[in-house]
């Protein structure tokens, strides 16, 4: 009995691995393309699709949807904090050099 459990959650762990799955194009899809897609990957999963709306700036209705892969959002954060990184230690360098 334990042996057919291991087996099963076994066939599952492989079947959501990211080499068995296609990554997505989250901005070709539809929301409904989107839900189905996401119905078969973890929240964990590198490809499952996260969309974040905000208000689109001048407009009190409006709002603008962006929707990534957990991979693609992940990537888009290191390269934020590099280049605010990268600003920081800018701006002190030539802080300290004008003396």
């Amino acid at each position: 009995m334990l042996e057919a459990i291991l087996l099963i959650l076994a066939a599952d762990g492989a079947a959501i691995t990211p080499a068995a799955i296609a990554e997505p194009n989250p901005r070709a899809m539809t929301p409904k393309q989107i839900r189905a897609f996401n119905a078969t990957v973890p929240r964990d999963h590198p490809y499952y699709i996260r969309c974040v709306s905000k208000p689109e700036t001048g407009s009190l209705v409006k709002k603008i949807t962006s929707c990534r892969t957990n991979e693609q959002w992940a990537k888009a954060d290191a390269i934020g904090n590099q280049n605010a990184r990268d600003t920081y230690e800018a701006m002190t360098s030539k802080a300290t050099n004008s003396n």
